[in-house]
């Protein structure tokens, strides 16, 4: 690590438990005999564990081993986690330097895996060892012995609180995890619970837009068939009127004309009689003559009032020839010959009559 532009070298075990890289290696700081761990460092315990976030949050494919050892670099580089022994604390630096010290790496699984009781045994082992070469070092001195089971005993102590903190952390690790994924699939039920909430609700919202616009586009499909219909009728309408606007302009047409056909006839009959008069009157007082009793106003009028009278006059022709036949008057040959003859004639001025009335019934529907 750097700590104020000086580089340190900080001694470190690192364990890795069986289940690596599931689980995150376990991490010691071993400081030498004239260093000793800072007390309340916030990453480090006075066993010499590490507590990083970057080990608290482990993943096995997002975390390794070298990204540890730069987190480590530029925390302890920030705030150490060791300091320097005074010199005249040499005498106590053993015993000091001996329980900071974390216990051997066949002991570091059990201390994380919080077995109280093999950690200190095993502790125990460690400093018994210690104590026994410590002893034939001073000669079997009573003084180092009573110091040693002192000193082993505050090991025991110390090691039995470091079980303890560890389980109780890894306690605390599974019952904030059990939380968090409590939390986690009770924000996904509220999530789902409002995402289906809001679908039924925009579902609804649409369905009756939906059925209004449906409405209105039936109302105004139903205005636009009466409108149109509307409209045909009005066309219609406006086209019968036209047409018989144009008959009614024919028929007062034909009404002037006829009119006229009066006035001439009665200006024709007044010359007539005006005229008799001035000649004497040859004929009695009262009597008209037959040809000014009905006089056509048209040609059509002219026709048939001719072809009736031919008909008329080939009906009286035929009762005569009849009389002289039964008197002897002619022989039945010229009888039949002028029979036939007249029979011919009344069949084409008949025709002719059907055909003028035909005509002049279509002129004026």
């Amino acid at each position: 690590m750097t700590y104020r532009a000086v580089t340190y070298n900080l001694p470190i075990d690192c364990y890795l438990p069986p289940p690596y890289p599931l689980r995150p290696p376990t991490v010691f700081i071993r400081p030498v005999a004239n260093m000793a761990i800072k007390e309340n460092h916030r990453h480090v315990g006075l066993d010499g564990r590490v507590y990083l976030p970057y080990l608290h949050d482990w993943r096995p494919g997002t975390h390794d081993l070298r990204e540890l050892a730069v987190w480590m670099s530029s925390l302890f580089g920030a705030e150490p986690p060791c300091y320097a022994r005074p010199a005249n604390a040499n005498g106590s630096a053993t015993s000091n330097g001996s329980h900071n010290n974390p216990p051997p790496y066949s002991q570091a699984t059990v201390a994380s895996s919080s077995h109280t009781s093999s950690h200190a045994s095993s502790a125990y082992s460690s400093i018994s060892t210690a104590a026994s070469t410590s002893t034939h070092a001073t000669n079997n001195t009573n003084n180092a012995q009573e110091e040693m089971r002192k000193a082993l005993e505050r090991e025991i102590s110390e090691a039995n609180m470091v079980a303890e903190t560890a389980r109780r952390a890894a306690a605390e690790e599974d019952r904030m995890e059990a939380a968090h994924k409590r939390m986690q699939r009770e924000h996904e039920q509220e999530l789902s619970s409002m995402r289906a909430h809001a679908t039924s609700k925009v579902q609804f919202e649409i369905h009756a837009l939906f059925m209004g616009v449906k409405e209105e586009l039936r109302l105004e499909l139903k205005n636009q068939k009466q409108l149109e219909f509307g409209k045909d009728r009005i066309e219609k309408l406006l086209n019968e009127g036209g047409e018989r606007k144009g008959q009614l302009e024919e028929g007062n047409k034909e009404m002037d004309e006829a009119i006229g056909g009066l006035e001439t006839w009665l200006v024709a009959v007044k010359e007539q009689k005006s005229t008799a008069a001035d000649n004497g009157g040859k004929e009695e007082r009262g009597q008209t003559k037959a040809d000014l009793m009905a006089l056509p106003v048209d040609t059509h009028s002219a026709q048939m009032l001719a072809l009736s009278a031919e008909n008329a006059a080939i009906d009286d022709c035929i009762y005569f020839l009849d009389r002289a036949l039964v008197q002897g008057s002619i022989s039945v040959e010229v009888f039949l010959k002028e029979v036939r003859k007249l029979s011919k004639r009344q069949f084409m001025a008949k025709g002719h009559l059907i055909k003028i009335a035909q005509t002049r019934a279509a002129e004026y529907r």
